[in-house]
């Protein structure tokens, strides 16, 4: 029998499972806000235990589509995050229907509720308004980027009074503007980009016709032949949901669906995968909301941020052909309704690259790509996928404090980590200039933080150097400190008689100084 249900004054819309449609409801503004889940149990119900053993088994049954695929091929090992979410039974059911029987799909309604009593979640979120990882809970404010830019530098100014304020003119100013950067807690932080909705689907409209969401849109299937060997690695990482046995999964996962080729359709869809396979187990563990410098999984797992994978593959895929990376003409009808491609794939670089830098905010860690490391393909996302100038001046001069200040980032042979203050990824792309808007405050507010933020690194370096008497390459630093130096002179022309005193000072060291090979 199908389990009654209490009403509802809003109209059900469909949303997206496993790269499919699932459900989502039309919220009004009042409403936009996590809600309890008013499932019924219908008389004469199972044991939970038999739900959710009979659950599991459809949940990972073959289905008729998609060449045998389960629901387990594209979600969590059980579901957690379809419970986590208010997905319909209605819209569960829907969406189940082309892979499983009317009576499974209803078994699977009754599994997903069961689910949600097991794990507590009586509070819902709702699919349409929740963004995984998004920083503070929500969006800034505004049409564009530039608006929304705009509206994370006055949120910033209030933030980062030091480094909004008067020129930075010594090292204990430097130093003290630099505790206040690191104090700050990014993952709190509204900011200006939206990430992705856990599904999206053209069914709401064809803006929600994207790629840009955390599902597979492919199933990143495991081989018949290792699916045993699979289902016993999720049962054990069910049994004991640790760190440990969620990294023996992401492993496992690593070897049976290879993604060492030129990126592609499925190679993205097996890296999402790997990435909901993170968020699922902090729906699991209650650390969906965690956030720190760097995350528990890439700390454990070393130079591996699936999160920022899938904004990596984007960006290589990025001005390429749907139908050239094999995309398949089902797919072609449900994503390619609304945003161009390339419109979703920059909508996933940006989004992701965000989401991964929150997981390795010094991001040495993520992956052994210098342009990575550097920033260089982060710094280029912002801008021309924005443009974001003040969130990428933020979330640089972040990554080089982070780095500066964790000693566990360097591995070097001297018993000295290196100071990182030479904004690389900027200078490599000459994106110093870049993205500057029109709005002569905002415009203002970007230049003050920057110039703050290059005397306050160019100071630390001087200090540093004094210290150490160590310099890495003269001629680079010379250069490389010339032109931050000459952007605080072309923004702030007041300033050029203590900007040049500062050059003087620090070239003079350089000159003195032992030069590191």
């Amino acid at each position: 029998m199908k389990p009654s249900r209490e009403k509802r004054s809003k109209p059900f819309k469909l949303y997206s499972l496993a790269g499919l449609t699932l459900g989502g409801v039309a919220f009004s503004t009042v409403e936009r806000k996590q809600f309890s889940d008013p499932y019924i149990q219908p008389e004469g119900k199972k044991l939970e235990s038999d739900i959710l053993s009979e659950g599991l088994k459809i949940w990972r049954k073959p289905g008729a589509i998609q060449n045998g695929a389960a629901c387990a091929t594209c979600h969590s090992p059980d579901g957690i995050e379809l419970a986590a979410y208010n997905f319909t039974d209605q819209d569960i059911t829907r969406r189940a229907l082309p892979h499983v029987s009317q009576d499974e799909a209803q078994v699977l309604v009754q599994y997903i509720h069961t689910l949600r009593a097991k794990y507590q979640l009586t509070t819902l979120k709702s699919p349409m308004e929740d963004r995984p990882f998004q920083p503070g809970g929500s969006v800034l404010p505004g049409v564009t980027a530039t608006e929304r830019d705009f509206e994370f530098s006055k949120q910033l100014a209030t933030k980062l009074p030091l480094l909004f304020g008067k020129p930075i003119t010594t090292f204990e100013q430097a130093k003290a503007a630099e505790r206040e950067l690191l104090s700050l807690e990014p993952g709190k932080l509204r900011i200006g980009i939206p990430l992705n909705r856990l599904a999206e689907d053209a069914f709401h409209g064809k803006e929600h016709g994207t790629i840009a969401q955390w599902f597979p849109e492919e199933p990143p299937s495991v081989s018949n032949q290792d699916l045993e060997e699979w289902y016993a690695a999720e049962d054990s990482y069910l049994a004991n949901p640790s760190q440990e046995e969620l990294h023996k999964l992401l492993l496992l996962h690593s070897k049976l669906v290879n993604t060492n080729r030129l990126a592609g359709f499925a190679a993205l869809s097996a890296i999402k995968f790997r990435a909901n396979l993170i968020f699922q187990h902090r729906l699991r563990t209650k650390t969906d909301t965690l956030v720190s410098n760097l995350s528990p999984e890439v700390a454990i797992y070393q130079n591996f941020n699936p999160m920022w994978e899938v904004g990596e593959f984007a960006r290589q895929l990025i001005g390429r052909q749907p139908e050239d990376i094999g995309m398949d003409p089902k797919s072609h009808q449900k994503k390619l309704a609304g945003p161009t491609f390339n419109e979703q794939l920059r909508s996933l670089r940006t989004s992701w690259f965000w989401a991964g830098w929150l997981q390795d905010q010094g991001l040495f860690r993520t992956n052994r790509d210098d342009k990575t490391r550097l920033g260089l393909w982060f710094n280029e996302s912002l801008l021309e996928d924005g443009p974001y100038t003040m969130h990428n001046f933020f979330a640089n001069t972040r990554r080089q404090a982070v780095i500066s200040n964790d000693v566990g980032s360097w591995a070097e042979t001297i018993a000295r980590k290196r100071r990182i203050w030479d904004y690389a990824g900027l200078r490599a792309f000459q994106n110093l200039y870049k993205g500057m808007p029109a709005d002569p405050f905002h415009r203002k507010l970007i230049t003050t933080f920057a110039c703050n933020c290059f005397r306050m690194n160019l100071l630390l370096l001087t200090e540093d150097i004094k210290k150490s008497g160590w310099v890495w390459i003269k001629i680079s630093s010379k250069s490389n400190s010339s032109e931050l130096l000459d952007f605080i002179v072309s923004q702030q022309p007041e300033t050029k008689a203590q900007t040049e005193k500062l050059r003087k000072e620090l070239f003079s060291l350089i000159d003195t100084a032992k030069e590191r090979p």
